[in-house]
């Protein structure tokens, strides 16, 4: 199975075999959206190590509900792993899932001048299997999941499973399959689509070709957007931060700039849910000018090896991945095999212009039998080198995308 690039959107596609009560697990308040965050960091750098100086782009709030989902498959040891990677330890899966219920219906909620919704799918293949009702009643009733049964051997199921992804990135992705596998009997899909105007759009009159310089000292030649006005923003010794926001303000986008003596690479390091904590708190209204690339990036991640640095190790195991709580035999059938993740992929689109920024994602899973601000003072901003920027729902505090870019151009 393959993905196909498209839109921002992250679809996760879970195929799993094998087969309910739920652990017991000590109940405790959680901030998701922390949560997520501290994931999506933590993902952004394992991801990073795979490819360095390469430009990446995720989405952490939907390969997190997707993984949540999963997580109510899980057992044991399988279990454990899949909730310290996702920043989760000693939370208890009613709270979990309760909490990704509120953040899903946040994320749903209208928000002026944008659109963002997030949707969650499961397709089962009706010939060999079925999903456990207790596991059906989760997904469900927690994340809203549409769920369907399919024969899989049917050239029809790969279509049908596209079309829904397509629908639910405006047709940014179209394409997530190009075939299933026949070990393969259960595709869970979540997407993530946003498109937002900027509040103040740039006059695209004012766009010209600009140099940008690599991390190793390799320029290149890209349209570079300028607006001046009053901005949230804030410096430090180490970099420049702008917040940007889209329509009536709900959706931000944030632009995070190493200085001149500093690198990407060593900013990302600093990336953590407590310093992107501190540095909200930094954020001043101040006049000042702006000058911003304009990008369209894809780009298509193998997950594995990052999910697995981050301790993910078991599920991916077919001798000790845990993932019995999701499915049963289908009627007639006897044996569904042991189950454990075959891959997890991504594949992302970001696109940043003078109207505003469009952003889908793709994940695919599958699981396989056997400072002090000074308010007044006017800044200047050039993005002429690699870059951090994130697009954040203020209402939730929630990064929605995140994206390391060392070339604007690829």
């Amino acid at each position: 199975m393959r993905c196909r690039g498209g839109l921002i959107l992250l679809l996760l596609v879970t195929v799993l075999a094998g087969a309910s009560t739920y652990p017991a697990m000590a109940s405790t308040s959680i901030d998701i959206a922390a949560a997520d965050n501290t994931f999506g960091f933590r993902l952004l750098e394992a991801v990073q190590k795979t490819m360095p100086n390469g430009n990446v782009v995720l989405s952490p709030v939907s390969a997190a509900l997707n993984l949540s989902m999963v997580l109510n498959g899980a057992e044991g040891q399988t279990r454990q792993e899949m909730q310290s990677a996702l920043a989760l330890n000693s939370v208890d899966l009613r709270t979990l899932n309760a909490a990704n219920a509120e953040l899903i219906k946040l994320i749903r909620a209208p928000a002026t001048g944008v659109i963002l919704s997030v949707a969650d799918s499961l397709w089962v293949d009706s010939r060999r299997a079925a999903l456990r009702p207790d596991y059906t009643k989760q997904v469900q009733g927690y994340y809203d999941a549409e769920v369907t049964a399919l024969d899989f051997s049917n050239a029809d199921a790969t279509r049908r499973i596209n079309s829904w992804a397509a629908k639910q990135t405006q047709g940014k992705i179209p394409q997530v399959i190009d075939r299933i596998d026949p070990t393969e009997l259960l595709m869970l899909l979540n997407a993530v689509y946003f498109k937002g105007e900027w509040t103040h759009k740039f006059d695209q009159s004012k766009t010209q070709q600009r140099d940008f310089t690599l991390e190793g000292g390799t320029t290149r030649q890209v349209p570079r957007m300028v607006q001046s006005g009053r901005f949230d923003y804030f410096e430090t010794a180490q970099m420049q931060a702008i917040r940007m926001p889209f329509g009536a303000g709900d959706l931000v986008m944030q632009v995070l700039l190493p200085a001149k003596s500093a690198t990407l690479s060593g900013l990302e390091e600093q990336l953590t849910s407590e310093h992107w904590k501190a540095w909200q708190a930094q954020y001043a209204r101040r006049p000042g000018t702006i000058e911003l690339p304009r990008f369209e990036l894809k780009a298509n991640y193998r997950l594995n090896g990052p999910l697995e640095a981050l301790g993910m190790k078991s599920a991916f195991s077919p001798s000790s991945a845990q993932l019995t709580r999701m499915l049963a035999a289908a009627p007639g059938q006897t044996h569904l095999g042991h189950a454990s993740l075959s891959f997890v992929l991504q594949s992302t689109y970001w696109k940043v212009d003078e109207e505003g920024s469009e952003a889908a994602a793709v994940t695919t899973t599958g699981v396989r039998a056997t400072a002090a601000a000074h308010p007044e003072q006017p800044f200047h901003m050039i993005v002429d080198r690699p870059f951090f920027c994130a697009i954040q729902d203020q209402r939730s505090g929630a990064l929605l995308f995140v994206g390391a870019i060392y070339d604007p151009t690829r």
